[in-house]
């Protein structure tokens, strides 16, 4: 709502009992539809993230199945979407849908114009490349840029995708250029529908030739390949890795380091497009990391966090290690970004929970507003 992104957004939620389900359901009614919009809404999918053998036997658990089985479920069957039974199509395959995951926060609108004078589109490779795609449009996907490279063709690619799939055949600056993608994903629906049929199909057998993390965004790759689909990569998509190269980071770097921590930074200067806080950020006695937020964060009775000094990216050159409580020197660019991460994600959080709070804890006379929780001093 904030930075006004238009369409309408859909929480998949995958696993539930029927129990847990009705929970949601009411939680979300009353904590989003009510209190923000009905353009929010939550779609339930079966329990995909069983790890089996060639017998059908459940021998371990991968939950990140659930994004392939997630979206191809959500897609034929969720509010607004479906099959038309006649074609075999989406019903509407000019809509363009963007793929997240739970763990990134809008900083920008995304939308379907990624024209360089917009100020914030950081193309993946030279800038002005008259080779690269403005628009998302049938056959003209777009995605994030993510360090993986070609990681995924070492792999088995026929035994995956068939002896004969065009996937065999991409070069490694091809799958370098073109395949090296991660969320946001931003398609039409028609190409979103037959990548997301692929990748559930593909996931099963990339996993057991990988069965680590990444298997799920190798077996996107593959698939989109597959269905020779090549995206444009976008750096600023999205930024996450506070110490690579690739990534929307030559937008922070033009802020200068005394204004990273100010607020409504976002107004001031471009930005990416998105924050992806799965890392963990640390800049001098500062820390940030989504496992480390207390699970009872938005309830009326818990304090918002402590909000860092304006000139936490100027006045410090080292991190301390939470484990090892050891001092470790960086460079004046990855302070920045470090900083830059801590203070954005203090302050994304921060309004949600007051924003929580202000809605739904009028008569809670226990109702903390008070910035006062440090991350760092939890270790």
């Amino acid at each position: 709502m904030k930075v006004g992104q238009p369409g309408h957004v859909t929480r998949i939620a995958s696993g539930c009992t029927d129990k847990e389900a009705e929970a949601v359901k009411a939680w979300h009614e009353e904590r989003v539809t009510n209190a923000m919009s009905s353009k929010f809404g939550v779609h339930f999918t079966p329990h995909f993230s069983a790890v089996k053998d060639e017998d059908g036997n459940v021998k371990g658990d991968y939950e990140f199945f659930n994004k392939p089985y997630g979206l191809e479920h959500w897609m034929e069957n969720g509010e607004g979407m479906g099959i038309d039974p006649a074609t075999g199509n989406m019903k509407d395959e000019d809509m363009v849908i963007i793929l997240l995951d739970p763990d990134q926060a809008l900083l920008n609108p995304i939308g379907t114009d990624f024209s360089e004078d917009r100020g914030n589109v950081i193309y993946h490779g030279v800038k002005g490349d008259t080779k690269n795609k403005q628009r998302v449009k049938h056959g003209s996907p777009f995605a994030a840029t993510y360090g993986f490279g070609d990681g995924w063709r070492p792999l088995d690619i026929g035994k995956i995708a068939g002896e004969d799939s065009p996937a065999k055949k991409v070069s490694a600056a091809e799958a370098i250029d073109h395949y090296a993608v991660g969320p946001p994903y931003i398609a039409t629906a028609r190409d979103m529908y037959n990548i997301a049929v692929k990748w559930a199909e593909f996931v099963p057998e990339v996993h057991k030739q990988h069965p680590k993390l990444l298997a799920e965004m190798f077996a996107f790759c593959i698939a989109a390949a597959h269905l020779q689909l090549p995206f444009q990569l976008v750096d600023s998509l999205m930024v996450s890795d506070a110490g690579i190269r690739v990534e929307g980071w030559k937008l922070i770097d033009e802020i200068p380091g005394d204004k990273v921590c100010e607020n409504a930074i976002f107004e001031k200067y471009p930005s990416p497009f998105v924050i992806h806080f799965c890392q963990r950020y640390m800049a001098a006695e500062w820390f940030f990391g989504k496992r480390k937020l207390p699970k009872d964060f938005f309830t009326c009775e818990h304090p918002l966090l402590q909000i860092p000094p304006k000139n936490l990216a100027t006045e410090f050159n080292y991190k301390i290690l939470p484990a090892k409580k050891e001092k470790e020197i960086i460079t004046p660019r990855i302070m920045k970004h470090e900083s830059f991460m801590i203070c954005a994600m203090t302050s994304i959080v921060n309004e949600a929970s007051e924003f929580f709070k202000m809605k739904h804890c009028s008569d809670n006379k226990g109702t903390r507003f008070d910035k006062s929780m440090n991350l760092f001093q939890m270790f």
